[in-house]
């Protein structure tokens, strides 16, 4: 606990709280740029910030061909995608902040992405994965952050994961999501594995608001 204080303070010690454009340093995602308060976002320019999903996204990033990004946040994996890959085309959903999210695709100056402020999942409210045009007889790869709806997207898209079968990233945020996203995919043919947080998390921990966040890797069995 003293060395979260002590990491706290320095960092507020030391960073801007002024929002300007930002470019991520080590790391995944090392030179894509994004906008944002570098007290805020120090894990994210050190290459820290969900690190242990990246070896996943390389895997990722080595067999697909179109990318679904839901959950898009700043867009670095969209970004990454589109400048490191051969992917193509590259949704990235982001219903909470689509505007950051486009300044920050045209302050890395990449076309080719796009970018939707639209609610996934189940609902009349909502758009089903499984609108979504992507290639179905290609390979390709769906990345899921959508705060306790991850399970309704998911079924919102089985057909799409059923004849396609993509790679799949989701991050779940309880328990319960995680077991029923597991089961859920298992299912449909997937092979699912758990990614255990890492071990240095008790010294720099992600500052997560909820008690549970991890994420589950899926693939074709």
């Amino acid at each position: 606990m003293h060395s979260r204080r002590s990491f706290r303070h320095v960092k507020s010690m030391i960073l801007s709280d002024e929002k300007r454009p930002m470019t991520i340093r080590i790391g995944l995602f090392r030179g894509i740029k994004v906008i944002g308060i570098p007290r805020d976002n120090v894990q994210l320019q050190l290459g820290l910030w969900e690190h242990e999903t990246y070896s996943y996204i390389r895997r990722a990033a080595a067999a697909a061909r179109w990318v679904i990004d839901i959950g898009a946040g700043n867009g670095e994996l969209s970004i990454f995608f589109k400048l490191r890959t051969a992917a193509g085309p590259i949704i990235a959903i982001e219903p909470w902040n689509i505007d950051h999210l486009q300044e920050n695709i045209d302050l890395n100056g990449v076309s080719g992405i796009t970018a939707l402020g639209q609610f996934l999942g189940l609902g009349p409210d909502r758009t089903m994965l499984d609108a979504l045009p992507v290639p179905r007889r290609e390979q390709g790869f769906i990345k899921l952050d959508a705060d306790f709806s991850e399970l309704g997207i998911l079924q919102s898209g089985e057909r799409l994961l059923v004849e396609s079968k993509p790679l799949l990233l989701v991050e779940t945020h309880s328990a319960a999501l995680e077991r029923d996203c597991s089961a859920y995919l298992a299912r449909l043919g997937y092979c699912v594995e758990i990614i255990p947080n890492a071990w240095w998390r008790t010294i720099v921990p992600e500052q997560r608001p909820i008690d549970h966040n991890r994420w589950l890797w899926a693939e074709p069995a």
